[in-house]
């Protein structure tokens, strides 16, 4: 196997434990130096991202009743080099019971199996020589493959005898193919070409045993949205939060390996009993030990939100996330509901590539509009960027996927930086170009009607409503990716046509367009709480 091979060629160079490393130092010095051995597209291939230490003792210290019992079971369905379980043997030489834990790990690269044995094997050695007894099995398998005729029930299994106590992960993350064996076996809780994770979620929560509990590190963006609706379904319906943990940047956790990604930390409990309080803390980035950690109380109904046959888990992290949340539930409209739509632009570029133009000058050119053509909360085209195509040729191909020139409101569909502002609209009015058709590129969703046009009260009312600072936290607390689909943007709650175009009609009266002029717009035309308002104002863009 590769990974042998790996290993025996490096055999001096693999880095031995030092008097004064903790095992958990260990395990990162061996992460270390296989990250330095391997090349990083491997690695994103396989969605292989190493937990740093301080997020696994984090982790691992979010588990309740750990030394209850004098014998626990532990699961981590993709170790990896074998971090958490590092992490854990730590954590328990304090306890003045010498508890028995067993592990059952699953981990099927050959590139990393040597080093999580190696590592392994000094974690049971150091612990006996502490007095504690450490078992170990590693399963070089599938984990979701060995485990669905579980999960489907088809195979007899007793959660109570033999699950786990604890679960810990960080699955790996990257897309599955609609007809791999993974997502067929799963399929009562997908839908589509789903992320390898949830899978991962859904089975460990299958093998917990009642009252187990189960820490993940994972991305946000199960939390809401339609393409995780079933899996959310089962899983908190299996599970109930205890503890949640936000990560504030979106680019400290997974730094080394370029990830720019909304990640959160879930404690969870296996029981159909609703906690009574759920706990919620949030750090810049990785916490150390002089970080800064927000830490909160909240009740499980601002968390787990059952709506429109839907569960969606929010995280507010201060008292005034909770009050937007609730306000904005309270409209009963949303765009669909006022008869307007949403839809994503049709024009995929490496689809119509020979339909694209890159100059101006050509006469027939019908305007191509990119996310880049969207600044601040306007269009500008042309906007020349790099060697992008800034236009169509207009011929039966490209007939087919343009749209004709009206009023509409242009959505970035993904956050292009670090940032607050989540959802970035812009204003589109058909007299700004002179063409009868323009192409929408499919990283942006438009709003239009269907047998209508929008007014030009409607076109401002809504882009100043979708960019203000109430609704980008709203869409903060309530959905869990950086991406902005067209369902999400579908299915916020509004206020009514006549409050959208009042507001659409202040706007166009501002002689000077700033954004704390827009923002109290907004804030007076909806009535929004005093303290909300202040709130607000008081955030820097």
């Amino acid at each position: 196997m590769r990974g042998w091979i790996l290993i025996t060629e490096n055999l001096k160079s693999i880095p031995e434990k030092t008097a004064n490393q903790t095992l958990t130092d260990y395990t990162e010095s061996l992460t270390d130096w296989y990250i330095g051995k391997t090349p990083i597209e491997n690695r994103k291939r396989k969605g292989q991202y190493f937990t740093p230490k301080r997020v696994s003792e984090l982790m691992v210290s979010l588990f309740e009743n750990v030394g209850q019992t004098g014998v626990i079971k532990i699961l981590d369905p993709g170790a990896g080099i074998g971090i958490f379980e590092s992490t854990f043997c730590d954590y328990i030489k304090s306890f003045k019971r010498k508890i028995k834990i067993s592990f059952d790990l699953y981990e099927n690269d050959v590139e990393v199996l040597p080093l999580l044995e190696l590592n392994m094997k000094m974690c049971k050695e150091n612990m006996a020589f502490q007095g504690f007894e450490i078992s170990y099995k590693i399963f070089v398998e599938d984990f979701i493959l060995s485990n669905v005729p579980i999960f489907n029930n088809l195979e007899n299994f007793d959660a109570d005898k033999d699950g786990y106590d604890f679960v810990i992960s960080n699955p790996p993350y990257y897309k599955l193919n609609k007809d791999s064996p993974q997502v067929i076996g799963m399929k009562r809780i997908v839908r589509g070409q789903p992320n390898a994770y949830p899978l991962f979620m859904a089975v460990s929560a299958k093998l917990l045993k009642t009252g187990g509990q189960m820490t993940v590190l994972t991305p946000r963006s199960y939390c809401s949205g339609l393409y995780f609706k079933t899996f959310r379904q089962w899983f908190f319906k299996t599970v109930k939060p205890q503890k949640i943990h936000l990560f504030e940047s979106r680019k400290e956790i997974f730094k080394r390996y370029g990830v720019l990604q909304e990640n959160v930390i879930l404690n969870a409990i296996k029981t159909s009993k609703i906690p009574e309080n759920i706990l919620i803390s949030e750090s810049k980035g990785i916490p150390d030990e002089d970080g800064m950690i927000k830490i909160k109380n909240t009740t499980y109904d601002k968390i787990i939100v059952e709506k429109d046959n839907d569960i969606v888990m929010r995280i507010p992290i201060s008292i005034i996330d909770e009050l937007i949340a609730v306000y904005i539930d309270n409209f009963d409209n949303n765009l669909e509901k006022l008869g307007f739509r949403v839809s994503t632009g049709p024009v995929v570029p490496f689809r119509a590539k020979n339909c694209l133009l890159k100059k101006t000058h050509d006469y027939n050119i019908i305007p191509l509009l990119w996310m880049h053509n969207i600044v601040d909360g306007r269009i500008r085209w042309p906007l020349e960027m790099n060697d992008t195509p800034i236009g169509l040729k207009r011929t039966k191909e490209s007939e087919k996927i343009l749209k004709p020139n009206k009023n509409y409101v242009l959505v970035k569909r993904f956050s292009t930086k670090e940032g607050k502002q989540r959802i970035n609209a812009g204003i589109y009015l058909s007299d700004i170009i002179n063409s009868d058709f323009i192409g929408i590129e499919n990283h942006i969703n438009y709003i239009y009607k269907r047998d209508d046009e929008l007014t030009k009260d409607e076109v401002y009312g809504i882009a100043t409503l979708l960019n203000s600072k109430l609704y980008n936290k709203y869409f903060q607390i309530t959905n869990g990716s950086t991406q902005v689909n067209a369902s999400e943007i579908r299915n916020l709650p509004i206020p009514s046509l006549e409050i959208i175009r009042e507001v659409g009609v202040s706007i166009q009266k501002l002689k000077h367009a700033d954004t704390t002029a827009k923002e109290k717009i907004i804030l007076k035309a909806l009535k929004i709480d005093e303290k909300i308002s202040s709130e607000l104002l008081a955030v820097d863009d």
